[in-house]
Formats: C-alpha cells, sequence, structure tokens
C-alpha cells in the first residue's frame, strides 16, 4: 500500500532530511510506502483532473515560484472539485495567518508556521489522514 502525497514546494531541498524519516514514519506505523510528486508551482497547462483521487495529502508553501501564492493552488483544487487534506506552510507566520483567517478561510486545510516542529506537523497530519480514510473504509464495510 502506498501514501500519495502532493508537494508544492519551489525550495525542496529544505525538506531533504524530512522525507526519509516520513519514509520511516509511514513503514513503521501504517505499513505503507511513501510516493510523491514535487512541483514548484502550478502550471497552467495542468489537467486538474490528474490530482482528482490520487493523492491523499498535499503540502503546500505558501509562497512559491513565479510569485504564485500557495492559497491560489488550494482554490484551483478545491475550485475543480479535487477535495483532498492540505498542509499549508510559510516561514512567515503572520502573512499566513492573515491570508488564512476569516473570510479567507479554507476548509480541510491545517497551517503551519515556520520550519520548526515541520517534519512532525506532517507526521501527524499523515495520521490524522490515514485515521480518517481507515474510518471511511470501516463505515463503509457495512
Amino acid at each position: 500500500m502506498t501514501f500519495n502525497l502532493l508537494w508544492f514546494e519551489d525550495n525542496i531541498t529544505n525538506f531533504d532530511k524530512i522525507i526519509p524519516n516520513i519514509e520511516k514514519h509511514l513503514s513503521e506505523f501504517h505499513s505503507k510506502e511513501l510516493k510523491h510528486d514535487v512541483y514548484d508551482h502550478y502550471h497552467p497547462d495542468f489537467d486538474v483532473k490528474l490530482f482528482e483521487g490520487k493523492y491523499s495529502l498535499a503540502i503546500i508553501d505558501l509562497n512559491l515560484s513565479n510569485g504564485q501564492k500557495g492559497i491560489e493552488v488550494i482554490e484551483i483544487l478545491r475550485e475543480n472539485g479535487t477535495y483532498m487534506d492540505v498542509l499549508l506552510f510559510s516561514n512567515n507566520p503572520i502573512e499566513l495567518m492573515k491570508l488564512t483567517e476569516g473570510e479567507n478561510y479554507v476548509e480541510g486545510v491545517f497551517r503551519h508556521a515556520t520550519m520548526n516542529g515541520m517534519e512532525q506537523k506532517i507526521k501527524d497530519v499523515i495520521d490524522q489522514v490515514l485515521y480518517k480514510e481507515m474510518m471511511v473504509l470501516e463505515r463503509n464495510k457495512v
């Protein structure tokens, strides 16, 4: 079994040390293998339907290449019927809060500010996503 992760990040080298630990976490605690696709921004020529149902989680940086905002990517995914949990993060906590609170709130989005604790946050969100998936499968067995 695999856990498919969609990642929008313009500097993936920040996560070179995190990815092996996420792989280990998935293997040890969930008997799953990690597969991930990384993009530096949402390209206009993407067919958003390619993402539908393929991924369990999207990790999206608030500030992507070409000046694109992670919030824009989430809106594109949601507008096109792609519903998955999202972890939106930024090294700028004030900007993150301002763009994701009140009228800008987007359902199904976890937030994390700064790189401190990012690895644990990713693991916690993965655990929660897998728990929800398990509950849906159990409910549908009846």
